[in-house]
């Protein structure tokens, strides 16, 4: 349990398994990040392929963000699962919409503006947007973090992230910028 972090003091105390999923979401985006900066058609055997890897690659990092529990269960598993799918599904969409070196801050600033503001004044329960931070899971929770990961899983497997390289393929490019761009050559 953490009650700080730095000078600044929290109303109630938060469990460092609930933020260690914040990791393992970002890890699965870093994973099923498409950083090949080829433009190949997509066949709908990589679709299928790409439904199951980012799943599957959830269930390692939830596995992984959860073995502290071994130690001792400080909060419940479904706790844990939760919040690795909120972490992956915000890192995943970030990533799979082209910005895959700032995949890290959506699930990075969630967890901060949840640990800081996610609770009102004197009162021991946390705003519905901060549900990262609470131990007991609903029914409702579930259903909105189900739909969430698997609207991520549709973005990543159907959009391939290739913003972030366009330009940098012979055949995207003019050609006669084709040569070698680090050579002057006179017009």
């Amino acid at each position: 349990m953490i009650d700080s972090l730095g000078f600044m003091l929290f109303e109630t105390p938060v469990s460092l398994l609930l933020l260690v999923p914040t990791i393992a979401g970002v890890a699965v985006a870093v994973g099923a990040a498409d950083t090949a900066p080829t433009f190949l058609p997509v066949p709908a055997r990589l679709i299928g392929a790409r439904l199951a890897w980012m799943p599957a690659l959830t269930l390692a990092a939830a596995a992984a963000a959860s073995l502290g529990q071994l130690i001792g269960p400080a909060i419940p598993w479904q706790a844990g699962l939760r919040n690795t799918l909120v972490h992956a599904s915000l890192a995943v969409a970030t990533s799979a919409l082209g910005y895959i070196s700032v995949a890290w801050l959506p699930p990075v600033g969630l967890t901060l503006v949840s640990m800081l503001f996610g609770y009102p004044p004197s009162e021991p329960r946390y705003y519905w947007w901060a549900l990262i931070m609470e131990k007991d899971v609903t029914s409702g929770q579930w259903a909105a973090v189900t739909g969430t990961f698997m609207a991520a899983a549709l973005l990543y497997a159907l959009v391939p992230a290739r913003r972030s390289h366009l330009g940098k393929h012979p055949l995207v490019t003019a050609p006669e910028r084709q040569a070698d761009p680090f050579v002057r050559t006179k017009r």
